[in-house]
Order: C-alpha cells, then structure tokens, then sequence
C-alpha cells in the first residue's frame, strides 16, 4: 500500500530549508569575503602609489626649504596641491607641526615634542605605526605607510622623513578610505556581487519552491492513492461480510483453493456479479493459462504440476496489487480481477508476470494470457470476462505448448495435403506480419489476432480443386473465379471455430483493395480491418518475390517499388511505409527477406 508518513514528509520538507538557508548564508559569506579581499587588494594598491607620491613631493619641498622659500612658503605650496576633505597634505617637524589639512588641526598639535607627537599618534593609530614611530625616534631619512582610525574614519597616511636645513621634516599626505574606495569603483564591485549574491539566493529560494511544491504535490497524490485503496479495501470487506451474512454455511473451505490459497472459481464469479460500484473503475479482467501442464502431469505426475502452480500462485501474490481479486478458475487456470486499473497498466502488470513465469526453467510450459478492460457500454463486468477468455483463446492457439494449437495445426496440415507451396507461404507471412505488427504498435491480443490470420489467410483453398491450386499453365477465367471464391471459403470455415469471429473477419477482407476495387465485398479504406491491410501488403509481396505460375518473380526491390507504385490504391499507404521502412535495411544489405 502507498503511504508517506507525515514525519517523513516534514522531515524532508526541513531538510529541504535547512540546505537552502546553507546554501544562501555560504553564498553571502562568499561574496562578502570577496569584497574584503577586493577592498584590501585597492587599498594595498593605493598606498603604493602614494608613497611614491609623496617621496616625489618631498624632494620638490625640500629643494623649496633649501632654496629659502621657507616654512610658509611651504606651506603655500602643500595648501594648494590639490587637497580636499577626503585627501590632504601635512608637514611637521619634531618639535612640532609646520602645517596639517587646516589652521585649526595645526593649531591643535602646534609645539609637540617627538614623544608627544608619537602619543598623538598613536592614540589614533590603527595598523603599520611601528615604521612611522621610527622615523620620529631615529630621525633617519626614510618613508612609512600606515593606516590610522581618526574620528571620521579609517586613513591611509603615507610618511616621508628628510633633513633640511638641519631641521628633520615629516611631509605626508592622507588619504580617507572611503575615498579610496570611490575611486577604485568599490561601488560598481559591490553592486555586482549583491546582484549576483541575490541572483543564487533567488535561484536558490525557487528551486527550494519548487522541491516544496514537488514534495507537496507527491504527498497529495500519494493520499489520493490511500484514500482510493483504503476505500476500495473497504468495499471489497463490505462486500465480502454481505456474501458472508447471507449464508451460515458458507465456510473458508468453500471460498479458497486448497492448493493455492486463492479464491476459488464459484466465489470468484459470485464476486463478479457483485461488483457494480464506480469506486472501483476504471476495471480490467485477466486471464492466465499454463500450457502443457496435462503434459507435464502425465510425465512427471501430480507433485511436479503442484509446485508449478504452487509458485506461479507466488508470482501472482507478489506482482499483484492488494486490491486486486486473485482466483484459481481452473486446472492450470487463474483470474484476476484488478480494479482502479486500466488495460495498459494491466498489459504491464501481465508482462512481468511472464517474465518471472519464464525464469521457473520449465521449457515445456508456457503462460497464455488475455486481458481486457470493462466498458461504458458493457452490461456486466462478465462481458470483459468474455473478452479476456477470448483473447486468451487467441494466444494459446497460437502456442505450440497449448492443446489448442492442435487447430492451427490440423488446418495446416489439411492445406499442405492440396498445395506444400501455400502451407510455407502461410508461415513466411506469419513471421512477417507479427514484424510488422510490432513496429505499429500493436497489443500482444491485437499481435494474436495478426498471427493466425496471417497463418490461416488461404486456409479457403482447401474448398478449392488441387487440379487448380497446383496448375502449372495460365489459369482460365472460370479458374480465376475459383480462386477468388477463398476468402468466402476461408471465412466459413474459421467462423465456426469459437473465439475466431474476429480472425474470419480478417481472412474474407484480405483481397480488399484500399480504394474499394478489390474483392468479395468491395470494401475500402478503413472498412478494411487493420489485419486484413496488413496481410494484403505482405501477401502481394511475397507472391511477388516467390515463384509463381502467375507471373514474373520480381527482386526484393522491384517488389518494393511496386508496392509503393499501388499505395493508397491496392494497400493503406501507411502500412506500406511501415513495411519499407522494416525492410529496406535488410535488403541494402543483402539480407533474405522473400
């Protein structure tokens, strides 16, 4: 039975929110590392290049003092060398500054000593002051970088120590960070990584949407599914106490096979013509046989039979669903009833089933099946019954292992008595068509049915003169007219055989011509059933290609263009189109298809 517990569904549903919000903090940790890394990298740069700045400016202040321009000539110059709020000059010596960004500033340290100017600066220090605390203490020429956090923020200040005129001078510039970073276009790099930090949180955030979603939306059909069982399960109880109540004497041996443990035919069918609720549809019916079971008990005895039906009951138990009926209807005999199931569910269900049925290595036994779905127009769920048996009918006649088959076979063998030459035309059209069959898609009933049309098409040349049938001149006209009469002959005989109505049909309409000119009824189109279009195509082929009293053996291609030639007029151009796209392969490459 399907079920999610909700614990686990929560637990996934965290899981799932858990990763995201891993994923989207590692992404913003990541873009705010490399901001960090992209900051340091432009300040580290800047510094560089005003220290060089600065050594450049001090030679031209240097020359300036030597020359007798003076401290206040000095001081003319750094006041209109370019400085700003954000950028701006200082000189100093160590007994004092000379100038620094405004009078105010100068005011305020005017007259230090070197040790209370090493105070003052380091009071506002921040990282690299240890060169600049040389300079002052050693008063050797020499520059410094160092980063310091005044009252509006972080500076880089660039240092450089010379002598003039006997007086040790410290020229500087200072740079604010924030300025630093405006000109390095930190903005645009800062608005790049919040797009793309917020374009994977997005991303991120949809994709956790849509696994919630996902999850939810598998959740709700999962509890749909419940529901459906546990209702249905729930019919099937209800139904089988009101089957119960109705008689005392009913007891567990009158319900179940002894053998198998499943339900027996008469509960079974008491079942069937029970179920009448729309709980249960869509409702398909399958029906399974073991060919050469008779066979094996008489070989091998009953014991050796038992387990075969023992373990095949083992199958069923196991590929089956709960809801579904399953029931031993016969010897070697089992139904299914499999509700809230269509056909095409069921044809898979059915088809690993005869792949484990095939895996018990018993190569005298095989597995027949038919399947069939209940329709709209079905008065009783037994009318899908009937089909499933039917079908099943056309698959074990067409089993060598099946007792059945004995019908093909004495058909056959009653044809090769009048014509050896039309028996092996029968088998190579056989083979032919179930290729074809194939390659349209058809069901493994639909492929059946196919088959032993195919096989039995000129099963009516047994009504006709062997005289006939094997002369080797031109035929005359009134001959002809016997040839043509074996559809109709063939369509007699095979409608007398239960389950072959379908197959009859097939046998009389396999002379009809796509346009309507061919014979006995002058059908066209798709008034043609879809077996008789099939074999109407390889037929013409194969007489084509093999000897024949009635005209020229033609090449594989010759006989292709030909049939290509008469599309849409003797044959369903689609069919035909199918059967050179089949074929043409084989035939570029030398292959015997004929």
């Amino acid at each position: 039975m399907l079920k999610i517990g909700k614990i686990s569904y929560k637990v996934k549903l965290f899981v799932i929110s858990l990763l995201t919000v891993g994923f989207i903090t590692i992404c913003w940790l990541f873009m705010f590392q490399e901001l960090n890394k992209y900051k340091d990298s432009i300040i580290k740069n800047y510094s560089s290049t005003q220290e060089s700045l600065v050594t450049e400016v001090s030679k031209k202040v240097k020359e300036g003092l030597l020359t007798g321009t003076g401290e206040e000539g000095v001081i003319d110059i750094l006041s209109n060398a370019g400085t700003s709020g954000s950028r701006y000059w200082f000189l100093y010596t160590a007994s004092g500054a000379v100038f620094e960004k405004d009078y105010e500033e100068t005011r305020k340290i005017k007259g230090k000593s070197a040790s209370e100017l090493i105070k003052f600066w380091k009071l506002q220090g921040g990282t690299g002051t240890e060169d600049f605390e040389k300079l002052l203490l050693q008063k050797k020429n020499g520059s410094s970088v160092f980063t310091k956090s005044a009252d509006y923020g972080e500076e880089i200040v660039s240092v450089k120590y010379f002598i003039a005129n006997n007086t040790g001078y410290f020229l500087g510039m200072s740079t604010q960070h924030q300025y630093v970073l405006y000109v390095g276009r930190v903005n645009e790099h800062i608005l790049y990584l919040y797009i793309f930090a917020g374009a994977v949180s997005l991303a991120l955030l949809v994709l956790a949407l849509f696994l919630c979603l996902t999850l939810y939306k598998g959740q709700k059909r999962c509890d749909k599914a419940n529901k459906i069982i546990k209702d249905n399960n729930f019919h099937i109880e209800d139904l089988t106490k009101k089957l119960a109540s109705k008689t005392d004497t009913v007891k567990k041996a009158s319900i179940f096979d002894d053998l198998t443990k499943h339900y027996n035919r008469k509960f079974f069918y008491n079942l069937l013509s029970k179920i009448n609720d729309e709980h249960f549809q869509p409702i398909s019916i399958v029906v399974l046989d073991i060919n050469g079971m008779d066979r094996l008990n008489r070989t091998a005895y009953y014991r050796t039979g038992d387990e075969v039906l023992e373990k095949t009951s083992g199958i069923l138990q196991r590929l089956c669903l709960d809801t579904d009926i399953v029931a031993r209807t016969g010897g070697a005999e089992f139904s299914v009833l499999m509700t809230v199931t269509n056909i095409s569910e069921a044809y898979g269900i059915t088809e690993n089933i005869r792949r484990q049925f095939t895996g018990l290595n018993h190569a005298d036994l095989t597995l027949s099946i038919g399947v069939a779905q209940m329709q709209p127009e079905d008065n009783s769920i037994f009318s899908a019954l009937d089909r499933a048996r039917k079908n099943l009918t056309l698959e074990k006649l067409n089993d060598k292992n099946s007792s059945d088959y004995s019908i093909i076979a004495m058909l056959m063998e009653m044809l090769g008595a009048y014509s050896h030459s039309t028996v092996a035309h029968c088998n190579r059209l056989r083979e032919k068509a179930l290729i074809i069959g194939k390659s349209l898609g058809l069901s493994n009933s639909e492929l059946s049915r196919l088959a032993i049309a195919a096989q039995l098409h000129d099963v009516g040349k047994i009504g006709i003169s062997d005289t006939i049938l094997n002369k080797k001149e031109m035929l005359t006209r009134h001959e002809k007219d016997f040839i043509y009469r074996h559809p109709d002959i063939g369509y007699e005989i095979i409608k007398l055989i239960p389950s072959l109505d379908e197959v009859a049909i097939d046998i009389r309409q396999h002379h009809e011509f796509y346009d309507g000119t061919g014979y006995p009824a002058g059908l066209k189109g798709e008034e043609i059933s879809l077996c008789a279009r099939i074999i109407n195509v390889i037929d013409s082929y194969d007489a084509m290609t093999n000897r024949s009293v009635y005209a020229k053996v033609k090449t594989p291609e010759e006989a292709i263009e030909e049939l290509q030639i008469k599309s849409s007029i003797q044959f369903d151009p689609h069919i035909v189109d199918v059967f050179v796209k089949v074929f043409s392969d084989n035939i570029k490459v030398g292959s015997e298809i004929a």
